[in-house]
């Protein structure tokens, strides 16, 4: 995809998830702001391949890159931000979402990010929506675990790996020709709750 990246020093956390048949996805991050050095990445999470297409110094400088110019971020307490990159030099697109939030007291800037290869755009794009409300889901989620001060990696993990496998039974089974997703469950806006009565009838 791209010429190697030197990976961070110390070498960032690495969780491998077994999928039965592959995953578009190429990884999953969780970075944060750091006041002294930056971007930085804590944890990252890779379907189990045997086909390395991105080295981790090259997900962890992906990764970096979705937190670049947001020291000055100044938006609402709670609030998600949303970034999407076509990155074509490094053939890849990145979804990325920012929050504030607090660990272990401390206030800082987080993203969580999944990265796909550029060739699974037209894939991707009618996901993009599901994809956004679920990992919004998960943060808000998190954030609450931040706020206890429990292992957010352990949640995320737990979190990540249903995504990565739904991702892999979009992308084997796919969405029968004339239906959209958002008339189906996995568009349901209460992802996560008691489901609706009429909920059998989408």
């Amino acid at each position: 995809m791209s010429s190697a990246c030197p990976p961070q020093s110390p070498a960032v956390a690495k969780t491998e998830i077994s999928l039965d048949n592959g995953s578009p996805l190429l990884a999953a991050t969780f970075a944060y702001w750091d006041n002294i050095l930056g971007p930085r990445v804590r944890h990252i999470w890779a379907p189990k391949s045997e086909q390395l297409l991105l080295s981790d110094g090259e997900i962890t400088f992906l990764a970096n890159h979705t937190l670049n110019g947001e020291i000055l971020r100044s938006a609402k307490s709670g609030a998600i931000d949303v970034k999407f990159f076509v990155l074509s030099e490094k053939g890849v697109i990145i979804i990325s979402l920012i929050f504030d939030g607090n660990m272990n007291g401390d206030r800082s800037t987080y993203a969580l990010s999944v990265i796909l290869p550029q060739t699974e755009l037209s894939f991707y794009l009618p996901l993009h929506r599901l994809c956004v409300d679920r990992l919004t889901h998960i943060i808000r989620k998190g954030r609450i675990w931040m706020y206890k001060g429990q292992s957010i990696i352990s949640f995320l993990t737990t979190e990540i790996t249903p995504v990565m496998e739904l991702f892999s039974s979009m992308k084997t089974h796919g969405v029968k020709e004339g239906i959209q997703i958002k008339d189906t469950l996995l568009n349901d806006d209460d992802i996560g709750d008691s489901c609706r009565e009429d909920f059998l009838h989408k």
